[in-house]
């Protein structure tokens, strides 16, 4: 979808930090999905080990990108759902040429703490998920508006499952929300991410959701319009190679295309 980083990035970061030093010492602001938090806090760690001072701020895809439209301070834009990025790209707030893909992601359902029979059948159309639900509720990100829950609802609707749940769903407004809300026992199942479900060990994943009931799930950064100095430029072409590749994995998120 995107082209790689390398080798031209590379060049032009190395020629760059030798005429403007300046800019390594410099912090890079990253707006990013907080579905990323887990991963992206690793690599944040791993950038300030190489001189790079990275601050996070973490929020659903679309309250970001607006914030980003009312001019917060943004470096580089992380989104969860490629709609985001054509957003800002239509407002001429991002730098195209520097917009790529750096993982991919999937969507399970999870259980909290209490343990309940389940169907033993695969989970698809025809499943009795409004019956295995009672009276309770599935958490899910905001699905008019947050990547997880739009993907969520597609996913649903595909499988002619949505009918039976939509009266049911607790909404959140990112996914860490709906992942908390399942782990404290708030919802009976919860849609997420599968990167969300190992970061609580309060849930388990009771089912994996088939990706051909939705969109793919491509995470797609950019940096923001004016912003490219060496610094950030140096943070694209870390998530996009080995080391970062590799914590995307490790925190459940599959390596970009």
């Amino acid at each position: 979808m995107f082209r790689s980083l390398r080798p031209t990035l590379a060049i032009v970061i190395s020629f760059v930090f030798l005429v403007s030093p300046t800019w390594a010492s410099e912090a890079v602001t990253i707006y990013a999905a907080s579905s990323t938090q887990a991963v992206m806090d690793v690599i944040a760690k791993q950038l300030k080990l190489d001189g790079i001072d990275v601050r996070m701020v973490y929020g659903a895809s679309s309250t970001l990108a607006r914030q980003i439209e009312h001019g917060a301070p943004a470096d580089i834009y992380l989104s969860a759902n490629p709609k985001w990025i054509d957003y800002l790209t239509e407002k001429k707030l991002i730098e195209s040429r520097h917009t790529y893909t750096v993982a991919q992601n999937t969507l399970v359902v999870i259980a909290g703490p209490q343990p309940f029979p389940a169907p033993m059948m695969i989970f698809g159309e025809g499943y009795p998920l409004g019956s295995l639900l009672h009276e309770e509720h599935l958490a899910l990100a905001d699905p008019n508006h947050v990547p997880a829950g739009i993907y969520a609802k597609e996913a649903l609707t595909s499988m002619k499952l949505w009918d039976q749940v939509q009266d049911r769903i607790a909404p959140a407004r990112d996914a860490t929300g709906a992942l908390m809300q399942v782990a404290r026992g708030q919802a009976r199942l919860g849609i997420v991410y599968a990167s969300d479900a190992r970061r609580s060990d309060q849930v388990h994943v009771f089912a994996p959701i088939p990706p051909s009931t939705h969109s793919p799930i491509h995470y797609l950064v950019s940096i923001i319009k004016g912003k490219s100095h060496p610094g950030v430029l140096q943070v694209l072409e870390f998530m996009q190679g080995p080391k970062g590749q590799t914590a995307f994995v490790d925190a459940g998120f599959r390596e970009a295309p």
